[in-house]
């Protein structure tokens, strides 16, 4: 069986037992609800994006549901590649939220196990584990083993709250949240017979579980309490939770999880994953590009390696994370360093070839997994960045371990130890494991403190945090308004008005003063910001009052009015009112929001399709967005895409909004989903024909011509593999060009001339302006050297030097610095000391003859003392110094003490 047959066979059971099947996930941690979960990183669980349906705060589309979840666990990263070690992995899942429950969750998952029309699994090779206070569990596994005419004493088997409850342990420490009790489903893969059918105890299933003898394929999570309990110290939140109760939820779930690549395995009687038809297309495009190398255990761990993290570095490309350097960017771009370093030492790749074996990703998912193709120039060019850019810091963490070898080299062998932390920053930056950075060290006699090293490690993890994230996997479902009452969801009016005839369903005071109050409507012409476009603003007007509507979010799908009372009594509740959007405000927004549609879409034309959004912001004053892009636009390429943002305006195309459409029909559509928007099975198709199709539930414009203007203000880097552009339409484009055009003819008032000759009229006093500071430098040149010539006033005898010294207004450093170069050529004994003044700030400038320099003159050492006078410091080498003074005021008393500078007990060594 091929894990494709197996993903199928899985839905297709549960489809059949009144389940809908539901799309996997993101990576990151939306909710059903759009909202990011906070306490992970990354989704790992298939039941993540469904927390609110288990609490309860949203309605899920059917009380049963089957998925296929794309996951990321990478807590325990460094054991991956062995056999069964992943980061990335496919959950299979089935739920029921206030449906069927314990009996018929382990029926189903008997019959899928051993019927002969799915997996035909042998139940004398399976056995399973219960909570040991879960009797009902218990007892429905050995219903099913007496009738198979197995004993249930040798199969079923009671363990304690660290294996079998969700989260692990949460029965006695929480944390806080939804959980219950567990059974585990577990296959004999060795190759001896499976235990006997006499006695068969705990102990022995435990210590054959030890041995891997049993492989865990399946999951059934009971979910029936809220664990409830308080920080035991609020400040150590690392000392866990006091538990208050478990009180029963409204109703019980169902969360059921099996893995796909071990089950996989499993079936096909593999000792490793990476056997399966998951990863053999991945392996084979590695060992394509070895050519020929023989593979030894070194190199075939490196090969497994490589072949995960490609996996986990593709998809979470293709839903919107980035490498960078905190959170999601850090775990991913750890992962691609980890599996270049391997490629690059352990099969000797010297060449970027990562980005190679995308190929094989696609073969073996894409599929399944359209994402990987649809946004297939987008991971290349970020995997070949990614790579290059490592490579190049790999030989720049070369050349800094060689440094502080050649440093320690100078030391006594006892004390030659190499800093715990920067060993960890050589493998956090540079890419170096301690055991290459070891090997190099013990060459040069070096020992590493491994203490220092663990310690910055376990630093580095906690930034990471919730990468496994399983600790926290039924929280972050916060409810930030509280109502008395949960209002039911709030009716969008805002696509077709901006006003509406509304009831107030729920009130409360939003802060501590009672200035700002969150308010319900039962309908809301609104709209909450959501997918990079803000709130809008206006009124609520009741018949003796109106609020102030200041901003608006949504909350499980209850729209929430941030408000402040403008005039009347503050009672509202039930209070019928006119809801009214500053439509002016709107206005600017939407011209903004359709601008940033064609600026997606003219990116892609001019860059090319790897271009993706990243993140973006839509105010009523500009638009900002975020794109995958390695590097900085030329002006050429900003021009082209204003030009062509332009032209589409200046077409009046239509802007076509289709509601309601089926998700996959929108994707056969070509429409592109937008980075940081939450999508169901039903999407809004925003559609400029022949140039643009987006998934968005924002508001736009009708037509194009209704933007005006479109105009670039800049572009820049807004992270690792990711620019920036911020721009303007309609009202702000025109108000800034009309700004522009009165700066120029301001500018061209001034210089006598008109708008149209300025850049001439500039070039002119450009001119000027250079020939006036020759004309200086010659005076300023003409009076520094005369001073150094001087040979009264300015220079003293002091024993074997003869000391000059001057003081400069005005004048520019290197002018000075010639004068100084001026006085020693001429006089070998010369000790040069100059004080030059602009602008309130002084610069000490001293030079030393060669006589003077053998004779133990040291012009570091004199800026050093007199720029203390005047307030500053600095130093340099023997024959040349500067250094800098805050005091102008000082200069005659700093320079009247280099003769004291120039005794026998001031000299030079």
């Amino acid at each position: 069986m091929t894990a494709r047959e197996l993903r199928q066979k899985y839905l297709k059971f549960f489809e059949s037992k009144g389940h809908s099947i539901y799309p996997s996930g993101s990576l990151v941690p939306y909710d059903v609800t759009g909202r990011l979960d906070e306490s992970l990183l990354f989704n790992g669980a298939g039941m993540v994006q469904f927390k609110p349906y288990f609490r309860g705060v949203a309605q899920p589309p059917s009380k049963r549901l089957t998925t296929s979840q794309k996951c990321v666990r990478t807590g325990d990263i460094e054991t991956v590649g062995n056999l069964t070690h992943l980061t990335f992995f496919e959950m299979l899942g089935n739920f029921s939220f206030g449906d069927y429950f314990k009996k018929v969750a382990i029926d189903y998952s008997w019959e899928f196990m051993t019927s002969s029309e799915w997996l035909g699994l042998d139940p004398k090779r399976l056995s399973f584990t219960v909570f040991e206070e879960d009797d009902e569990a218990f007892e429905q596994w050995c219903v099913h083993l007496n009738a198979a005419g197995l004993d249930p004493r040798t199969r079923v088997f009671r363990l304690g709250e660290e294996t079998n409850y969700w989260p692990a342990g949460a029965f006695s420490n929480g944390p806080p949240g939804p959980c219950g009790p567990n059974s585990e489903m577990f296959y004999w893969t060795s190759n001896d017979v499976p235990p006997p059918s006499g006695d068969y105890t705990s102990e022995d299933w435990q210590r054959d579980d030890e041995a891997k003898n049993w492989l865990e394929i399946w999951n059934d999570v009971f979910i029936q309490y809220e664990w409830k309990g308080t920080l035991k110290n609020p400040e150590r939140p690392g000392e866990g939770y006091s538990k208050e109760g478990m009180p029963n939820l409204p109703f019980q779930s169902i969360d059921t999880g099996m893995g796909l690549e071990r089950t996989i395995a499993v079936l096909n009687g593999f000792d490793s994953v990476y056997e399966t038809d998951l990863f053999e297309p991945i392996i084979r495009r590695i060992k394509g590009l070895m050519s020929g190398q023989v593979v030894g255990e070194s190199e075939a761990r490196a090969i497994r390696i490589i072949a995960d993290h490609i996996r986990t570095a593709c998809f979470c490309i293709a839903d919107g994370v980035m490498p960078g350097n905190t959170g999601r960017g850090y775990v991913l771009r750890r992962l691609i360093r980890r599996a270049v370093l391997k490629g690059q030492r352990t099969l000797g790749f010297d060449d970027p070839f990562f980005h190679l074996v995308f190929e094989g990703v696609v073969e073996a998912m894409g599929d399944h997994y359209t994402e990987l193709v649809e946004r297939q120039e987008m991971i290349v060019e970020t995997l070949l960045n990614e790579e290059s850019l490592f490579r190049r810091t790999v030989e720049n963490g070369t050349e800094m371990l060689a440094d502080e070898l050649a440093k320690l080299s100078r030391i006594p062998n006892a004390t030659r130890v190499l800093d715990g932390y920067l060993a960890f920053r050589l493998y956090d930056t540079f890419g170096f494991p301690l055991e290459v950075t070891r090997e190099l060290c013990e060459e040069a006699g070096v020992s590493v403190n491994e203490a220092a090293y663990e310690q910055a490690l376990l630093e580095a993890q906690e930034r990471s945090r919730g990468a496994s994230g399983m600790d926290t996997v039924y929280g972050g479902v916060e409810i930030v308004i509280r109502f008395d009452s949960s209002p039911t969801p709030t009716h969008f009016d805002g696509y077709d008005s901006i006003e509406s005839r509304s009831t107030i369903v729920g009130v409360v005071p939003a802060n501590a003063d009672g200035s700002e109050i969150a308010v319900a409507l039962d309908r809301s012409p609104f709209y909450a910001e959501s997918g990079g476009q803000v709130g809008d603003t206006g009124l609520i007007v009741g018949q003796e009052f109106e609020l102030e509507v200041i901003e608006v979010g949504k909350q499980d799908g209850v729209w929430i009015h941030l408000c402040r009372l403008l005039k009347g009594p503050d009672e509202f509740y039930g209070k019928p009112v006119r809801a009214i959007v500053d439509g002016a405000r709107r206005a600017r927004i939407t011209r903004n929001h359709t601008a940033t549609h064609l600026l997606h879409a003219a990116l892609r034309q001019v860059l090319g399709k790897h271009v993706a959004q990243k993140g973006s912001l839509v105010e009523p004053g500009h638009l900002r967005f975020d794109f995958s892009h390695g590097k900085a636009m030329s002006a050429d390429e900003i021009s082209q895409v204003e030009q062509i943002v332009n032209t589409q305006i200046l077409s009046g195309s239509p802007v076509n909004v289709h509601a309601d459409v089926p998700i996959a029909h929108a994707k056969a559509l070509g429409a592109m989903a937008l980075f940081g928007e939450k999508y169901g099975d039903l999407v809004r198709v925003v559609e400029i024909p022949g140039f643009s199709t987006e998934l968005c539930g924002g508001i736009h414009v009708r037509n194009t011509g209704q933007i005006g203007l479109f105009k670039i203000t800049s572009e820049s880097s807004a992270a690792s593999g990711v620019r920036r552009i911020e721009a303007i339409s309609g009202e702000g484009a025109y108000e800034a060009m009309v700004h522009q055009y009165e700066v120029i003819r301001e500018a061209s008032s001034l210089l006598k001339s008109t708008p149209g000759q300025l850049v001439s009229a500039v070039e002119r006093l450009s001119d000027e302006l250079k020939d006036e500071r020759r004309k200086l430098e010659k005076l300023q040149a003409k009076m520094v050297s005369g001073s150094s010539q001087s040979s009264s006033g300015n220079v003293q005898t002091v024993g074997p030097f003869e000391v000059w010294t001057a003081s400069f207004e005005d004048v520019d450093q290197k002018i000075a610095a010639n004068g100084v170069d001026q006085a020693v050529h001429s006089n070998p004994k010369i000790v040069a000391l100059a004080a030059v003044v602009n602008e309130g700030k002084v610069v000490f400038i001293c030079k030393i003859g060669a006589e003077a320099l053998a004779n133990g003159a040291h012009a570091g050492n004199i800026v050093r003392e007199v720029s203390k006078i005047a307030g500053g410091g600095g130093g340099g080498r023997p024959d040349f110094a500067t250094a800098g003074g805050r005091d102008p005021g000082k200069v005659s008393e700093a320079l009247a003490i280099l003769p004291s500078l120039l005794g026998p007990a001031n000299l030079r060594a």
